[in-house]
């Protein structure tokens, strides 16, 4: 017996070394052409998932019929790919460009969650659940695909700023609409006008909650650092700051997302000011650089493993339907929510409109689905045919785009 689980623990950490490596090759490759190593990894898994090989076959598996499975992961790489990002957001820029993230991750988020809705209800005709949980995860944009080409292309600060601003605050918005949806709505639905008040109630408490967790735990985990300077103990704070105000904040019904973020920010300002060397800032950036990378290794090569057994070439009209759904959602979302916005031209707002792409964290929470919830297999073939199609049309076309934009700008000064 020991013997036997001591072969499956050797098998199971071989088939994931091998996914790291194919995670090395992407970094290599996309190093060498300027392309995000995200966007490769997605190629890479649709070019494994067509050959059939058996061992990433299993692993696939594993993630799309185990939900139990698929927690796990989600809770052991959402804290630490949100606690990286947020980290290294600068106060500063939040402060800068406030209006631009509020509307993006507030108003944005809200209509574009509505929006898709709607037209899954109307167009698609898909009952109202089903709608309103799919429309919670296309309301959550992950710009680690472009913030890279961002930097490449010297994009302005404000849409790099708003855009990653808007990705930080936007999941934990998400992930609150997914449980409302997936969990509360039915209920919402038969008490009337006061189901109303009771989501939006529901809403601003888990919101709140998390917020506070994060921001009591970010203050005390800077303090914390304050009194040494030892960089690996400092790592082990960072490290506990993230995943502890996740499964506190998920322990008192709060957002972890939100705590997570909220928790970071102050971290990785308020703490690096007062309690970090460089040596340790350096060190701790390096370290959640290289979590970070192995987390989204493995989440986005398995976004193309997976699609084959969710038969999205088979069920290409659903999956363009929704597509364009989402496109046209998305696009009055952001212009509706920049209209008092004076800091865009109306072609850096169709940037911003095309970099919301969506990410692990749609697949991730696409994958908690319980076996039994209804059109489980319809929300996941919708949920990676839009998540492809983003990273692979929309991320890899947006070098041009802003090639493009910038070369009419200068036109037309």
């Amino acid at each position: 017996m020991e013997h036997e689980l001591l072969e499956v623990s050797n098998r199971i950490i071989g088939e994931f070394l091998i996914l790291l490596l194919f995670g090395v090759l992407s970094w290599l490759i996309a190093n060498k052409y300027n392309k995000p190593y995200t966007i490769l990894l997605v190629i890479f898994g649709l070019i494994i998932g067509f050959i059939n090989i058996d061992f990433l076959d299993k692993i696939a598996d594993l993630f799309t019929n185990s939900e139990t499975f698929s927690l796990i992961v989600l809770s052991l790489f959402l804290p630490s790919l949100l606690g990286e990002a947020s980290m290294k957001f600068e106060y500063k820029e939040i402060k800068k460009f406030k209006n631009e993230i509020l509307s993006l991750a507030l108003l944005c988020t809200f209509l574009t969650f509505v929006l898709v809705a709607i037209g899954l209800i109307y167009i698609c005709r898909l009952p109202v659940v089903v709608s309103f949980t799919i429309a919670s995860l296309m309301c959550a944009t992950d710009p680690i695909s472009v913030m890279g080409m961002f930097k490449i292309y010297n994009v302005k600060k404000s849409i790099a700023a708003s855009l990653e601003g808007e990705s930080l605050f936007n999941d934990g918005i998400a992930v609150v609409f997914f449980k409302i949806s997936t969990v509360f709505l039915l209920s919402y639905i038969n008490m009337g006008l006061s189901g109303i008040g009771a989501g939006i109630l529901l809403f601003f408490k888990v919101v709140l909650i998390g917020a506070v967790i994060g921001l009591s735990l970010g203050f005390l985990a800077s303090y914390m650092i304050s009194f040494v300077d030892n960089y690996p103990l400092e790592t082990l704070v960072s490290f506990l700051l993230f995943y502890g105000s996740y499964i506190i904040s998920e322990h008192f019904h709060g957002s972890g997302v939100i705590a997570v973020v909220v928790g970071g920010i102050v971290f990785g300002n308020y703490g690096k000011k007062i309690g970090m060397s460089k040596v340790t800032e350096d060190y701790i950036s390096s370290f959640w650089d290289i979590v970070s990378f192995v987390g989204n290794t493995i989440l986005f090569l398995l976004i193309g493993l997976v699609v084959y057994r969710l038969d999205v070439l088979d069920n290409w009209k659903v999956s363009l339907l929704t597509i364009i759904i989402v496109l046209i959602a998305r696009t009055i979302a952001v212009n509706i929510s920049l209209l008092k916005i004076k800091t865009f031209t109306n072609n850096e707002k169709f940037l911003i409109n095309w970099g919301g792409l969506k990410g692990a964290l749609s697949i991730a929470l696409a994958l908690t689905l319980p076996v039994d919830f209804p059109y489980r297999e319809n929300i996941l073939l919708i949920v990676y045919a839009n998540v492809v199609f983003s990273l692979l049309i929309q991320g890899l076309s947006i070098p041009k785009i802003i090639v493009y934009l910038k070369n009419k700008e200068q036109y037309r000064a």
